[in-house]
């Protein structure tokens, strides 16, 4: 895992840098787009970036679109260098949505300086901090994070965690989703319950990148219902508890 971790770390590093020389071709063509998706896939919270990625190339691929790239970049670990990420992207006028998974990708510093639609997936401490973010999830799940000294970040947990009920919009993957995510790469990580909101938000950012709409009025039937925005929050996003069982995290009745 750290050398896949170690090669997929120098390959971010390069798709930023291509994405920022290829930038101007890009705009003059018209054709290609790009999501980048902003999460740690270096160090302790790896698994976060890692399980965003392989939900939203499945997305792109379930959605057959050919003008939209999937730009992943590590966020460096800290919110200065998460900042200097966004400030990156912000010069690839290709980029036309971000979606951003972990603690310092969805600090409200990187928010302030992002200048296109961000949206946060999965609760991290912070609430949205700027009118072009959205955050894909209940509003009353972001609040209770932001009460709360506990924060369960991609399944790299140390603490005995059985007794702990956890509140979430997203569901468990299905077997079939866990075929067809883990499909691409045999060293793919186990969905974690952000992975079908990853891909469902996913799907919402492309169909409308692809369609020319604007995502704050987008709508998605998906995995986890139908996913549309209202004041900037997951609109009607249901509610799910779950608790750890031996390690495993299963669904409690609703």
């Amino acid at each position: 895992m750290a050398g896949t971790a170690k090669t997929f770390g120098l390959f971010v590093i390069w798709l930023t840098l291509a994405g920022l020389l290829s930038s101007c071709a890009v705009a003059q063509s018209g054709r290609i787009k790009k999501i980048a998706l902003l999460a740690p896939f270096e160090g302790q919270y790896r698994r976060i970036g890692y399980n965003a990625l392989h939900a939203a190339r499945l997305a792109i691929a379930d959605a057959g679109s050919r003008e939209i790239q999937l730009l992943a970049v590590d966020d460096g670990g800290a919110v200065a260098s998460a900042i200097k990420r966004i400030q990156a992207l912000n010069t690839d006028p290709a980029v036309e949505a971000i979606l951003a998974l972990g603690k310092a990708a969805s600090h409200p510093a990187v928010q302030a300086v992002n200048d296109r639609p961000l949206i946060i997936i999965g609760s991290w401490g912070h609430d949205r901090a700027d009118e072009h973010t959205f955050y894909a999830a209940h509003p009353s799940i972001v609040q209770q994070q932001l009460d709360s000294d506990l924060l369960i970040l991609g399944g790299d947990l140390d603490d005995n965690l059985d007794e702990i009920v956890l509140v979430s919009s997203g569901s468990l993957a299905d077997e079939a989703f866990y075929q067809r995510y883990t499909q691409d790469d045999l060293h793919a990580p186990a969905p974690n319950l952000l992975a079908t909101v990853v891909y469902d938000v996913s799907r919402l950012a492309l169909e409308a990148l692809m369609s020319g709409g604007d995502i704050a009025q987008a709508r998605h039937e998906g995995i986890n219902g139908t996913i549309e925005f209202e004041d900037g929050y997951w609109r009607d996003a249901p509610l799910h508890s779950f608790r750890y069982d031996g390690g495993r995290l299963v669904m409690l009745s609703d």
